[in-house]
C-alpha cells in the first residue's frame, strides 16, 4: 500500500510545478575602429589618442518572452577575446531605456567589460531598442600594429 502512495505523490507535485519561462535576447550591431596615422596627437613621432568612443546606438538589444511586469530579469555581459592586447580596456554603457512596459535600471555609467560574466543592467517585462555604446581606452604606440578583436556576449537571466 505504501509503495502505491509514493508515485502518486511525486506525480501530484510535478503537475503543480511553476511554468518554465524562456526569455530571448538578441543583439544587433558592432563596432570597428581603424586606428592609423590620423590618430596621432601631434603628427609623426607623437603618441596616439588613448580613448575612442563608438556611436550611442552601436549595439541594440531586444528582450522578448519576458511575460509580465512582475517578471524581472538582468543582462550579464562579458567579452570573448579572439586576439586582444594587454592594457587595452573596452567599456560599455546603456544609452537608452528602449521601449516596453515595466522598468529598467543600471548600466548607464561606463563599466569595463571583463572576460567573466558581470551584471550590466536589470529590468522587467519585454523591452526592445535598448541602445549600447562602447569606449576603448588604453591605446598607445606601445601596442603592436595588428588586427585585434573580441566578441561581446550578452546573457539574459530571468528571475521572479
Amino acid at each position: 500500500m505504501e509503495s502505491l502512495r509514493l508515485p502518486l505523490i511525486i506525480i501530484f507535485f510535478l503537475l503543480f510545478l511553476p511554468e518554465a519561462r524562456a526569455i530571448d535576447i538578441s543583439a544587433a550591431g558592432g563596432w570597428n575602429e581603424t586606428i592609423d596615422a590620423t590618430d596621432l596627437i601631434a603628427g609623426a613621432g607623437s603618441g596616439l589618442r588613448s580613448t575612442y568612443t563608438s556611436a550611442e546606438n552601436t549595439t541594440t538589444l531586444n528582450i522578448t518572452r519576458a511575460r509580465g511586469k512582475d517578471y524581472y530579469w538582468r543582462v550579464d555581459i562579458r567579452r570573448s577575446d579572439t586576439n586582444w592586447p594587454t592594457g587595452l580596456t573596452l567599456y560599455v554603457r546603456r544609452k537608452s531605456d528602449g521601449t516596453g512596459y515595466g522598468s529598467i535600471s543600471g548600466g548607464t555609467a561606463y563599466m569595463p567589460i571583463s572576460t567573466t560574466d558581470q551584471t550590466f543592467f536589470n529590468a522587467s517585462d519585454n523591452r526592445s531598442g535598448i541602445d549600447c555604446q562602447y569606449q576603448l581606452s588604453g591605446m598607445s604606440i606601445d601596442i603592436s600594429p595588428g588586427t585585434y578583436s573580441t566578441t561581446i556576449v550578452y546573457t539574459v537571466i530571468g528571475r521572479y
